[in-house]
């Protein structure tokens, strides 16, 4: 199980101490850690894109990063498309630097952990979107501990049978999250099982949605990895993950808590699906008459709580002992949604 010390460092053009980096030898920051069975807050944001043609996302993520700092969380964690390019072979070092730029208005406090989306494969088959944050390796997966809780990041956007669509034909290598017996599925099954006694909570963080409820063309749900031997969501639920984060789709989706396919009251081996694209990418894609929100497409019954696709945001969550609570907060303060799970 790799551990995660967030330190100072990035590529040379760029020093941003406020975005984590596996230190040569350096001690970590205050974030690291934490105290198991303290409280500690953590921020979630996805889909920024940054870098494009247009302005809105570098505008809605600096407000975004404003917002958070106003908050002080331990750490924030990016669940993908940091970035997005004005064509398939312009994605290069013009548009990363906009987003580095941009996150290091982020606090020195505050850790940064970072998801590959879609759009980080657009460029040199992630290659280089890895070369920003050497946590990520040559995978994309990794996990760390904070406090009385665990947290694992998955590379989910190759492993689809819609991965051939542009926007992840480039997404490389397959990492196979969703097969039984691949490098990622062995490491996260060891990982889970090396988890501390002490553990509490256990949070997952992926790029694309298995609940999402924006229906856009080429970005419907990952149907396959839902239900299944060996499939992913299971896979996790048996393992008692208690929330999965992810973007991709540009809204916000709450489901209640989901076993095997279908709604399961209880909180315990069962897993919450959060969808948090609002970051700063194009919302409302479609428009509400063609594309009506929810889609809720061989979604199980009675399982959608709530989301929107028309305004952007950010996810603080709160860690007390064995209480978890989020709010879901828009660009203006307000609150979309907030919901608590106790065990």
């Amino acid at each position: 199980m790799l551990r995660v010390s967030p330190g100072g460092g990035l590529r040379a053009a760029v020093a941003l101490a406020a975005v984590l980096f596996l230190a040569d030898g350096g001690d970590p920051t205050p974030a690291a850690g934490g105290k198991p069975g303290g409280s500690f807050t953590f921020a979630v944001i996805s889909d920024t894109h940054t870098g494009g043609t247009k302005t809105t996302g570098q505008q809605v993520y600096r407000r975004i990063l404003e917002m958070v700092n106003e908050e002080k969380p331990d750490l924030l964690v990016h669940c993908g498309d940091w970035i997005i390019a004005p064509t398939f072979d312009k994605a290069g070092h013009a548009t990363a630097d906009t987003f580095l730029a941009i996150t290091s208005m982020l606090d020195s406090s505050i850790a940064f952990y970072p998801v590959l989306g879609n759009h980080e494969g657009d460029h040199e088959d992630f290659s280089y979107a890895r070369s920003f944050y050497p946590v990520l390796g040559d995978s994309g997966w990794y996990s760390f501990d904070h406090g009385n809780a665990h947290f694992f990041v998955v590379e989910n956007n190759s492993d689809a049978p819609d991965s051939a669509l542009m926007g992840y034909r480039h997404c490389l290598p397959n990492a196979g999250i969703n097969t039984p017996g691949s490098r990622q599925r062995r490491w996260l099954e060891s990982d889970l099982k090396g988890r501390r006694p002490e553990t509490e909570w256990t949070f997952g963080f992926g790029h694309r949605s298995y609940y999402g409820a924006e229906e856009y063309a080429g970005r419907k749900n990952v149907y396959v990895a839902r239900e299944g031997e060996g499939a992913f969501c299971p896979f996790i639920e048996d393992a008692g993950v208690d929330v999965f984060f992810n973007g991709d789709q540009h809204c916000y989706t709450r489901t209640t808590p989901i076993r095997h396919g279908r709604r399961w009251e209880e909180s315990d081996r069962s897993t919450v699906y959060l969808t948090v694209g609002g970051g700063g990418g194009r919302i409302n894609r479609g428009g509400s008459e063609r594309f009506p929100f929810p889609f809720l497409d061989d979604f199980p019954e009675d399982a959608y709580v709530t989301g929107t696709k028309t305004r952007h945001f950010f996810l603080l969550c709160t860690v007390d002992g064995p209480r978890f609570h989020a709010d879901v907060i828009d660009t203006s303060g307000a609150r979309i949604d907030s919901f608590t799970i106790v065990k």
